[in-house]
């Protein structure tokens, strides 16, 4: 496929000055209105984190400016369509009505429910919650969790987090974010999940300072996720797209489809929507990422469950939604009836 400047930018969500170091270029003014939009982005990105340390909420913060200002010097260089924080869940309300206060408002309208076992399902198929400012044109992703899909428990996964935490000092303030080595695998689990459908994702890894990575320790996390399958497959990718490999990533052959589906999703014109047979040759490929039956076993279950239909839905047990789900795929897939 011909990876014009167009494709880049507006498919694959790169900055122009991204666009530019990988054409070996210097477009000048074409991308002047964009890095002020970005610019704009990082100020909205310090209000609203100032306003949770004016409240006293903890939070802390992955990719968005600071990952560009790591990867480059610079906060307003890497493309971020929002911003995303971790934050305890026990706080998820407060802060819900915290940014409302200030003008944000839920995405899609979507409202918490009050009753706790919908409140558990959907924090069981969700690991986000987002929220949009009009007059600001800024988007907040509030996470309770790094990965909401892995073969192991989010016990376990929250305190590997609180394990490998660092600071970042960033426009004269103290930012909480994952150490080097738990950040890099993040983003590569991250594009994995995503079948790496952007190549911004494959970028991140490119630009990552390999350098300060603590090989050992990034390898420990690493035998802890279950995450081999992921590396190795990154650094075939990384190898493709870029002519290059991490020299530390774990050596092995990994099942076609991690090397076939991220091709094919690369190229895609549209990945907002799939059809039936995409869908399945998602729910397939996901299901290899992690070698462990567990993991596997919990994404065909999680096939079971859906947002959508318990914000709409008002069942008495949880076994209910389940036995909705499939009712509710033919009728919206097959039927095409909403």
């Amino acid at each position: 496929m011909d990876y014009t400047r167009q494709i880049l930018s507006e498919r694959h969500r790169l900055s122009h000055q991204q666009i530019d170091k990988w054409f070996k270029v210097n477009s000048g003014s074409l991308y002047l209105q964009e890095k002020m939009s970005l610019l704009v982005s990082v100020k909205n990105f310090l209000y609203v984190t100032d306003l949770l340390r004016e409240n006293k909420i903890s939070f802390m913060c992955i990719k968005g400016p600071l990952l560009s200002y790591k990867l480059y010097g610079d906060a307003a260089v890497r493309f971020s369509h929002d911003i995303d924080l971790v934050i305890n869940f026990d706080e998820l309300d407060f802060i819900i009505e915290l940014l409302k206060e200030a003008g944000f408002t839920i995405s899609d309208g979507m409202e918490w429910p009050k009753q706790d076992m919908r409140r558990r399902l959907l924090r069981k198929c969700l690991h986000h919650t987002s929220l949009y400012s009009k007059s600001l044109h800024f988007c907040v992703e509030l996470h309770w969790t790094i990965l909401n899909e892995v073969p192991i428990k989010q016990e376990k996964l929250a305190a590997i987090v609180v394990s490998n935490q660092t600071n970042i000092y960033f426009a004269d303030r103290n930012f909480v974010v994952l150490s080097n080595e738990l950040e890099l695998l993040y983003l590569m689990i991250h594009g994995a999940k995503h079948g790496w459908s952007r190549l911004k994702w494959l970028v991140d890894i490119n630009e990552y300072p390999m350098e300060n990575i603590n090989t050992s320790l990034f390898m420990q996390l690493v035998h802890q996720l279950h995450a081999e399958k992921i590396v190795m497959q990154t650094n075939k990718l990384l190898l493709k797209y870029f002519g290059k490999e991490i020299s530390f990533a774990p050596k092995g052959s990994i099942s076609n489809i991690l090397i076939s589906y991220p091709q094919t999703f690369i190229n895609k014109k549209d990945i907002t929507t799939l059809n039936v047979s995409e869908i399945w040759r998602n729910a397939v490929y996901v299901a290899s990422l992690f070698p462990n039956i567990s993991y596997k076993i919990r994404r065909i279950c999680n096939l079971f469950i859906r947002q959508n239909d318990i914000l709409d839905r008002d069942f008495s047990t949880a076994a209910m939604y389940y036995i909705y789900r499939p009712y509710s795929f033919f009728k919206r897939r097959i039927l095409h009836v909403k």
